[in-house]
């Protein structure tokens, strides 16, 4: 008969049944993702704050809003943005009346799109059929792309398939053929957040473990020896469950117990610390990423926002304008769009709109510094550096108080250079 595996006698007396759970870390970036949490924070917030304010097409008569709700085309760029962000790059389906996907798309026999698709790199590879006119600047590119759509498999046509590429990749990494592919933001992020996650977990079994008790119990080894493991279990697990505040533990009069009180002054510094990690990965600052208010004396926290501002209006020009310059033009190239504008231009509002507060304060400071340059000039004027006819051609100069530059004789070329 096979014998029951035996384990060292202090593992089997001291820790019996109770074993440690070991945590291991899902690895598929998407998989992450969609946990949820910190993970999905880090890819969504620059992608969903880069459209959050809708866009302005300069030049548009109020007809191509309505075209842009229909083919819900801020929430599309908004995932093309965040799915590039998770893996490297994206791309939108056009689907258009005009012909086949796998057919070059034509946007003068286009009557209407459709919709638009968009699909993370993960559902893309390009196909082995390349342009091969040397002469051409699609020389050596993909032709077509086969997309992965569920279950199914279908071929797109280069024209009708608008790329938002990841962070900048070398082209001799590049391992899928892809030439827009680019670096996924999580490869470096969400290890960052596994270890913040990970310290998290730790501090919280270090509050658990923070007062420790220890039961020094007479003939330990020798119960050991005699095959007693039962019976140390037994005792040790009565300990446990009678320890508390209110409770009274008895124990033999030979053996000892006491509370060890743990230090933990340094967890915060190293959560902290973490979260300072964390954000140098992902390009969030941490009063953002956490909600976490400015530290230190004097401190706004408007650097931080300036920063962030910065590399979500970096998206913005670099990935969201082109592929909405795209898909704008098919828009007014539709037939059913009559008298498109001849000229136009995207425009993306302030991301921060200044408080009635703040926008007080400007005024306030602008009032204070014409107050200030108006004593000056008075000054100067009573002390007769200029005459009130300087002073007052000086304020038209600059259109103060409603005055306008007055024409010279010879036009306004010649004031201007008088003025």
């Amino acid at each position: 008969m096979t014998q029951p595996l035996r384990l060292d006698g202090y593992e089997s007396a001291l820790i019996g049944p109770r074993r440690f759970d070991l945590a291991y870390a899902v690895q598929d970036a998407g998989l992450l993702y969609a946990r949820g949490g910190l993970y999905a924070r880090v890819i969504d917030m620059p992608a969903d704050k880069a459209v959050a304010r809708g866009v302005e097409v300069e030049g548009d008569d109020g007809r191509l809003k309505d075209e842009l709700d229909r083919l819900k085309v801020l929430p599309t760029l908004a995932d093309g943005l965040r799915w590039a962000r998770l893996t490297g790059g994206a791309g939108i389906v056009i689907v258009a009346d005009d012909g086949r996907v796998n057919q070059p798309l034509n946007p003068g026999k286009i009557h209407q799109i459709a919709e638009l698709r968009v699909f993370d790199l993960n559902d893309i590879s390009a196909d082995e059929r390349r342009y091969g006119d040397p002469t051409k600047a699609n020389y050596g590119m993909p032709e077509f792309y086969r997309v992965h759509s569920g279950g199914a498999i279908f071929t797109v046509h280069e024209s009708r398939l608008i790329e938002i590429s990841g962070d900048p990749l070398p082209a001799k990494v590049r391992t899928r053929g892809i030439p827009w592919e680019g670096r996924s933001v999580a490869a470096q992020a969400f290890p960052a957040v596994t270890r913040y996650l990970e310290a998290l977990r730790l501090s919280v079994n270090i509050l658990q473990r923070k007062q420790q008790a220890i039961y020094g119990m007479k003939g330990l080894a020798e119960m050991i020896q005699g095959g007693l493991e039962p019976v140390v279990q037994k005792r040790i697990s009565l300990v446990d469950k009678v320890r508390g505040v209110l409770n009274t533990v008895a124990i033999d009069s030979e053996d000892e117990y006491r509370i060890e009180d743990t230090n933990i002054s340094g967890v915060k510094d190293v959560i902290q610390e973490e979260q300072v990690g964390l954000s140098a990965e992902v390009g969030i600052p941490v009063t953002i990423l956490f909600g976490r208010s400015p530290g230190g004396l004097n401190a706004t926290g408007d650097a931080d926002f300036d920063g962030y501002h910065e590399m979500v209006e970096g998206l913005q020009r670099t990935r969201a304008t082109p592929a909405l310059e795209r898909i704008v033009s098919l828009i007014y190239a539709q037939g059913s769009f009559s008298s498109p504008p001849d000229s136009w231009t995207i425009q993306w509002p302030p991301l921060r709109v200044p408080t009635e507060k703040e926008r007080a304060d400007v005024r306030k400071t602008n009032a204070d510094a014409e107050a200030q340059e108006m004593n000056a000039l008075e000054t100067a004027a009573g002390l007769g550096v200029v005459s009130e006819e300087e002073a007052r051609e000086y304020l038209e100069a600059q259109e103060r108080y409603g005055l306008k530059p007055k024409a010279g004789p010879d036009g306004s070329a010649d004031y201007a250079n008088q003025t």
